[in-house]
Order: structure tokens, then sequence, then C-alpha cells
């Protein structure tokens, strides 16, 4: 007890004896009393309560947890205080008349309440629940107070006139007291609230005890007594406060203050240090006189120490870890068996020596703060000193790499003297105890150049370099680090190149894995060079084997068979020799792709150049011309006779399955033969001849075997034809004829047939003899639409009378043609419905769908639609199935035949009967008599067309004839 408390204490004391020595001797009249209470008591119960509602809303985060459970047990102090105050002779009746007695009653109660509080606030256990507690004296509490408002009468006299205080109320007077002095002993014995608070709380328990004890001995109702009571409450709230603002919340706050400003200031000035790795911090006089003393920074992975800040000397007691790393990660935060606090912090472990009241939270705030600025301190400098290892290792690269440029002058084309070099600096860079450099060649799964470094003939053993061999080749990476290993690989070609180096006290981390890349990278690109340079000779052979041979058969690829088939028209030219050429398709080969795959397919490809290797002559040049073509030279060999070998190989080539795996592949192929100098006389005329020819051939069918003699056309022919064709579309010079088609009711004139001509060499060419040639130009759609708009141009000629039949193949009925056929029938104002285009098939039909929509979008707009040919062509009935048609064109070469053929009769009477039942006309083609003209009528066709009624001619020749016979 220092000499102020000590001085307080006699104060309290000596005035207490002076009251009683003079309360019997000083009697107050009513209205100084009640003044004299008023300003003590009503004053003094705010002090209070705001003193104990204070710590409740700042909360457990500004004051000590022990503040908050006192203050918090405090409040049903208030209740009875208040009440006690209400009940007052000079306010108004509370609830109940205010009687002397009430007012003593609430007094007691209300004391007791206070002390019974203060004494559950001092006893609370930190981990247990306040608030059952709290609860049940606010409960009962309230119950008392308004018992004793309520029944006070019924309550035991407190006061009698004359004699004073009864025995009852010295009882509890008493208690109280004593109560109070045990409180004021602890306080001050014990000082659970901080050595400051609790002789601040002491000193206000004293006070407020000798306020319990001088009722005990008043007389007098307006007794002196009661206002020293009043007094003394008043100065023990006073004491209250001051002891928790002032001293716990208002001094701590201006010691912490100072506390930063010199932490800052010594920080500032603090000069680290790095030893073994630890990063060590000195801060002066002003930290060791601070809350925190000592801080040490662990990292929780290695469990290793990497930073220690100190006041003025390392101490051991600081260095030593914590025991208990498994506790440390489960609570985070708390406190070490030695009393040091830690705290867990993106991955490292801080631990300090706090010497403070760690229970106060404006403390704990501070050391908390203070912490933090130590490890991003720390963060800091590791940060600084690992960005300038990384660019000190950046400095190493570029010199290693400047030193793997001068190695390579030094060693040049040898890649073993090379790698020894860059191996060594490799070793000397990144600290490692050895470095290896392999070459495997995949192919032959052999170790084709291995080098090791000096290091690495020092520490390991021939059996370590085959498990590091193992271990790098069976990594699926290119590159990592794992342990003490760290390697890169690189493939070029058929070749596997690898770098690996070993590094055994330290592991390998990503930095070194960086510069290991880099160097690895370098030294392959080199050495790739110098195998470049090894190997230069066989590559060129193999670029040139490759420019001649297809990789897939080993056949002659077709540049050079075009070489050769330009070198033996050289040597014709000059011997007058003659020559052939033999074209040969696999027949859909595209399904053999699609049924079996590529890889079969490929097979397939290998097994067929293998047969026809085996069936040509030794002079003869085999070929593979494209995907599914082979071609063969023949030499000295006339047409008739390569047209006999053509088919001799066909034969062989398709005679019997392919074996391919475990499937059975039969396959037919398609000949045709070209001869120098008959079908051309330079390289790429009989190479376009013979494409030609097997387009042909694929029009035909399979197996199909063709030369010039089996087509209409001579090479020369052919292409003066194509040009010639080229020119009527550019002239719009097509010429549109006309042939009657009768009503064999009536014998009238239904309507004409258009058919396409052409003019060539000073005759007119009808459709068969250019068609084939306008398909493979893809000038088919030209035409028909430059004939289409002739057509419709002149169709005013006829006054709209008669129905007008154009041939349409199936590969126009598209979305496109149909817009430029309504345009060009919207253009000449043409109508519609007296348009008939006839669907004419050259090929099946791929897809039918296709020409379904297009014939009824175009029979929407009124055109009509008649299938030509109708049972000579792939699928006539299935056509008729799905086509919406308004005419069937019968097949003229049924019709030829009726007069004599009773099986032609039959065939026709069935597709009427068809036609009839489907609502559609028929139209017999080929009527060339009068006696088919009586059939034909027998049979119940509609209409007729053929030579009998007219031949094809010009419009002009048309209308004539039909002016003539108006």
């Amino acid at each position: 007890m220092d000499l102020r408390t000590m001085l307080l204490v006699i104060l309290g004391v000596l005035s207490a004896l002076f009251i009683i020595l003079v309360h019997d001797k000083i009697i107050l009249d009513q209205g100084t009393f009640s003044y004299l209470i008023a300003i003590t008591r009503i004053p003094a119960f705010f002090m209070f309560a705001g003193t104990v509602l204070a710590p409740l809303f700042v909360g457990p985060h500004i004051v000590k947890r022990i503040f908050y459970y006192t203050a918090l047990f405090l409040v049903p102090s208030l209740i009875p205080q208040a009440f006690h105050i209400l009940s007052f002779g000079f306010f108004p009746d509370f609830i109940t008349p205010n009687h002397r007695d009430k007012v003593s009653w609430l007094h007691i109660t209300f004391v007791a309440y206070t002390l019974l509080g203060i004494t559950l606030g001092m006893f609370h256990k930190k981990d247990t629940a306040p608030y059952p507690k709290f609860f049940a004296l606010l409960l009962s509490s309230l119950a008392v107070s308004f018992f004793i408002v309520l029944y006070y009468p019924l309550l035991p006299k407190t006061y009698v006139e004359g004699v004073g205080s009864t025995t009852f109320s010295d009882v509890f007077w008493t208690g109280l007291s004593l109560w109070n002095f045990w409180l004021f002993y602890l306080l001050l014995k014990k000082k659970v609230y901080g050595e400051k608070v609790s002789r601040y709380l002491g000193l206000g328990m004293l006070f407020y005890g000798i306020g319990s004890a001088l009722p005990i001995l008043y007389i007098h109702f307006r007794d002196i007594i009661w206002i020293a009571v009043s007094f003394y409450r008043a100065l023990a709230y006073v004491l209250f406060a001051y002891g928790v603002i002032k001293m716990e919340i208002t001094d701590v706050g201006k010691d912490i203050l100072r506390h930063s400003r010199l932490f800052l200031i010594s920080l500032a000035k603090a000069v680290p240090r790095w030893e073994g790795g630890v990063l060590k911090v000195a801060l002066g006089k002003s930290f060791e006189e601070g809350y925190i003393t000592s801080l040490c920074i662990y990292d929780l992975r290695t469990k290793e120490l990497k930073a220690y800040f100190y006041g003025l000397k390392e101490r051991e007691e600081d260095l030593r870890p914590p025991e208990d790393w498994n506790s440390i990660l489960e609570n985070k935060v708390d406190f070490t068996k030695d009393g040091r606090r830690f705290r867990v912090e993106e991955g490292y472990l801080l631990l300090g020596r706090v010497h403070a009241d760690t229970d106060n939270p404006l403390i704990i705030a501070h050391v908390t703060n203070i912490e933090s600025h130590l490890f991003y301190y720390f963060l800091q400098h590791k940060n600084y000193e690992e960005l300038l290892k990384e660019k000190l290792r950046e400095i190493e690269i570029l010199q290693a790499m400047l030193e793997t440029s001068e190695y390579v002058v030094q060693a040049y084309n040898n890649i073993e003297t090379f790698s020894k070099q860059v191996l060594d600096r490799l070793d000397q860079v990144l600290h490692m105890d050895g470095s290896l450099f392999y070459m495997l060649d995949k192919n032959a799964e052999k170790i084709e150049k291995l080098v090791i470094s000096s290091m690495f003939l020092k520490n390991f053993r021939e059996e370590d370099l085959e498990l590091l061999l193992a271990e790098v080749q069976a990594n699926p990476n290119i590159f990592d680090t794992k342990n003490s290993l760290c390697f890169a690989k690189f493939e070029h070609s058929q070749y596997q190149v690898g770098v690996a180096g070993v590094r055994l006290k330290e592991p390998c981390d990503k930095g070194d894995l960086a510069f290991f890349k880099t160097i690895s990278n370098q030294l392959f690109h080199i050495v790739r060079l110098m195998k470049v340079i090894e190997d230069l000779q066989s590559a060129q052979l193999s670029i040139k084997f490759l420019s001649e041979y297809d990789p897939l058969t080993m056949l002659y690829n077709r540049r050079t068979f075009e070489m050769y088939l330009k070198d033996n028209i050289q040597i014709s030219s000059r011997t007058g020799s003659v020559f052939s050429v033999a074209l040969i398709d696999i027949d859909n080969f595209k399904l053999i792709n699609d049924v079996y795959g590529h890889q079969t397919a490929d097979m397939v490809l290998k097994e067929l150049s293998e047969r026809l290797k085996r069936s040509v002559r030794e002079m003869d040049i085999p070929a593979r011309f494209g995907g599914d073509e082979f071609a063969v030279l023949l030499p000295y060999l006339s047409r008739e006779t390569a047209r006999t070998v053509a088919q001799r190989l066909t034969g062989k080539l398709s005679s019997e399955p392919m074996k391919i795996e475990d499937k059975n592949i039969s396959l037919s192929v398609s000949a045709v033969v070209v001869s120098y100098p008959q079908d051309g006389t330079s390289a790429e005329e009989l190479i376009t001849y013979a494409e030609y020819l097997m387009k042909e051939a694929k029009r035909r069918g399979k197996s199909i075997i063709l030369s010039s003699e089996d087509v209409p056309h001579k090479f020369s022919v052919v292409k003066e034809l194509e040009r010639s064709l080229v020119e009527s579309i550019e002239k719009s010079s097509v010429l549109p004829y006309y042939q009657e088609i009768i009503d064999l009711k009536s014998m009238s004139l239904f309507g004409f047939e258009v058919l396409m001509r052409i003019k060539f060499n000073g005759r007119i060419l009808n459709a068969g003899e250019f068609v084939d040639v306008a398909e493979r130009l893809g000038a088919t759609p030209k035409l028909d639409l430059l004939l289409m708009e002739k057509v419709f141009e002149s169709y005013k000629l006829f006054e709209n009378q008669y129905s007008i039949f154009i041939n349409m193949v199936p590969e126009n009925t598209t979305v496109e043609f149909a817009e430029k056929v309504r345009a060009l029938a919207d253009k000449y104002s043409v109508p519609t419905s007296n348009i008939v285009f006839e669907i004419t098939e050259r090929k099946a039909i791929e897809d039918i769908m296709q020409v379904a929509n297009f014939v009824r979008e175009l029979k929407n707009e009124g055109f009509r639609f008649a299938i030509d040919d109708f049972g000579s062509g792939y699928s006539s009935f299935y056509y008729l199935k799905y086509l919406p048609t308004d005419f069937l064109k019968i097949e003229g070469e049924f019709i030829k035949h009726l007069t004599h053929s009773h099986t032609d009769r039959i065939f026709i009477k069935g597709i009427v009967n068809v036609a009839k039942e489907m609502g559609i006309k028929t139209i017999a083609e080929f009527v060339e008599d009068d006696r088919i003209l009586e059939v034909v009528k027998e049979l119940g066709i509609d209409y007729a067309q053929g030579y009998y009624f007219g031949k094809p001619e010009p419009l002009e020749e048309k209308l004539k004839k039909f002016s003539s016979k108006e």
C-alpha cells in the first residue's frame, strides 16, 4: 500500500469517526435534508450507471473481460437503486406511497446486489458463460425490488422514532459492511483487476463499506449520517470510474502510443543482418522496455527459424523452438508452456515474449500490430534477398550462355568435347554434385552418346549413372525437379537428348530448373546442329529418295513419272518409236476407306502396288499417280498391244481378294490406254487425255478398259470441243431445237420439247455429242440457263398456247438454280403452268430428297415436271414415289418395238396403269410410223412424240410450218 492509498484510508476512517461524534448534535430540517440527499444520491446513481454500462457498450475487445463480466453482473443492481431514488419523499409516490421503510429496504437491496455483482465479476472463470448468472441476478433483482415496492408494510421496520435503526436493520448493515471490507481486502491483496486499477477499486470499496457501516449508528430520521452515506457512495463511484476509465483505458492508450512511436524509431534505425539464413534485428532499449521484448519467426513447412527480433542482446531462451508444434497448428493463437505468445501468419509462426497484461485487449492489439510490422519487415527483406539472388542468377546465366558460345568455337563439331565443357560449368554455377548429357536413339532404343561431368566422375558410381538415366527416361515430364534431381529433355526426329544434374545437400528449386532449362535448351540446339552436320550426307540421300518415290508404295511418284514420260517422248521423237501409257484406277476405293478405315486402305494400296510390280516387264515404269490411281509407262508398245497388256494387268490386280490382316477384300479396277503419238505429242496432252478417258470409263461402270478407239472424239477434237463450249457460253450461242408433242385424243398439237444444239466446225452438234465434255468442264448449269433464257424470250411467239418441255439434270436442282429459273420466268412474263421440266438422269440421283424439295418448290410457283426416259434409268419407280411429277415420258426403246414385242407391250401397259392411278399423264417417245401410233393409242397413252410428227428443228422452221397450216 503506497502513501497515497494510506492517506486516503486514514482520511476515510477519520471522516467517519467525525461523523459518528457529531451526528446526534446536527439535526437537519426537512428541506435541507432532502436537498442534500438529492444532490448526492441522484448524480451518484447516474455516475454509477455510466461506469457500469460503458464497458458493456465498448465490449470485451476494448476492456478486459473481467471488467466486462463485472459490469454485466452490476446491471441488476441498477434496478433497486433506481427504485430507491424514485421512492424518496420529495418525489411523487412510486406505485405505492413513498415511505421511510420502503426507501430503507430498497437501499439495503441495491447495496447487496452491488456487492454481489462485484464478487461474481471477481471470481467468474474466463471460459464460463456469464449470461446464466446475469439473467438469474436480473430476474431476482426485479422480483425483490417489486416485492419491496408493493409489500414493504409486511416487512420488518427499519426505523423506530426516538430509538433509531432497528436490530433487524443493524444486522443487515453490519453484514453488508463486513462484505465490503472483505472485498476491499481482496482487491488490495490479490489485485484481480490489475495492480493500478485494483488499488482504486479497493479504495472505492473502502468508502462504500464506510457508507454501509454508518447506518447502524443513526438515531434521528434526518440524521446527518445519511448525508455522509450518500457522500461516501458518490466518492466510491468516482474512484470506480477513475480506476476503470483513467487507469485501464486512458493511461494504457497513452502508454501504447508512446511505445509505438519509440518502436517505429528504433525499427527505422535498426541494421538488419543475415546469419545462417536467419534475419536478425536488434531494436535497442525502447523495444526491450516495451510490451513485447522479442519475436522469433519460424517457417511452418520446415520448422526452421527465419528471423529474430530482440532488444539489447540475444537471449538463449528466446531462440528455443516450441515443443508442441501440433498444438500451435491447431490453436493458431495462444501461449506456449514457457509463457511465450504464438500466432500463425501466412505459413509462418510468430513466437514472441510479451511483458504486459495479456488480458487487456488494447495491449494485445498493440502487440499484434508490432508482430505484424516485424513480420512484414522480415518478408520485405526476404523478398529483397530472393530478388537479389535471382538477379545474380540471371547474370550467371548470361555469363554461362556466353561461355557456351565460346565452347562451340573451341569444340567445333565435336559433341563430346562441347557437352563436357558445358556440364562442368553447369556444376559450378548451380553447385551441383554432378551432371550428365545423353543422346538416345528411340528407334534403336540405344544410348548413342553419353557425356558426364568431372564432378559426376568424382562423386558417383557406374550403378548410380544407370539408375539416374532410367529415372530421367521414365519420367513423363520434359523437365522437372525431384528432390536432389533436376533434368530437362528435348526431342528431335528419332532422338531424345537429355541433361540431368544432381545436388545432394540442397533440393533443386524452380529457379534452378529455369536456369537448367535455359542452358540445356542452348546445349540441345547446338548439339542438334552438330548432329545435322554429321548426318548431312545421309539426309541428302533421304531427301532425294523422298522427292522421287511415293513413301507408301515405294513406287515412283507422279513427278518422277512425268519426268520419265517426257524423256520417252524425246527418244520417240528422235527414233520414230512408239510407246503407251496405262492409267489404272481402283473402283469405289472411297468405299474401302469408309468401311475398313484409312490404315486398311493404305495396306490395300501397298498390296496392289506389289502385285503391279510383279506383273510388269523390267523396262516398264510403274508409278503411283494419285490417291487411288496408278500409271505404267509401256515403252515400245502400240495402242493395240498396250490394251492387251492393260487387260492382263487388271486381271492380275483384281483376280484374287486381298488378305489384309483378318479381312478378305475384293476389288475391281478400271484402266485406260493412250499412245504416243496417236493420242498426244506432249506429256500434258497424254496425261489430260488419259484422265478424260478414265472419267468416261468411270461413267460407264466398273472393270472398264478403254482406249481412244472406244470414244467418239480424239483428244484434239475434245480440246476443240471444250473451247467451242466455252465460246458458246461466252457468246450465248446455244441453239434451241423444237420437236412436237401431240395430244393423242384430239390429235392436236400439245406442246414442244426443247433440245439443245451448238455449232461446231460448221455443223450442228446434238447434246449426246458434247454433254460429256460439258459435264467434265462443269458447264452444264450455264448451258441450261442460256437455253432456258432463249426459250422464254421467244415463247411469246406461241401466244402462250403450248406447253414447253425443257430437260433438266438432277445436278441443277439447287436453291440457287431455282431462283434463277423464277427470275427468268418473271423477266419474260412466261406463264409457269406452260413450262414442264424433264428430270433427265444420266447417272443415279445421289440425293433424292434434294430433288424432291426442288420440284415441290417450283411446282408451288406453277411449273410442272416430267420424268424423262421412264423405265430405262436407275430407279424409275423409286423416283416416281418421291417426286411429285405431272408426266411420264416412256423410254423410246420400248416404244420402237411395240409392234412386234409382247413383253414391251405388257411393260408399257403396266406403266400406263400406274400413271393413271396416280393421276399422271404419259408421253410416248420415238413414235416413227402409223403402226406404232395405233398401238400407242390402243395402250391408252396420252401424248406422243417422234419423227412421225416432226423432227427437232429451229424455232423459225416450226413457226413456218404452223403458219402454212393455218
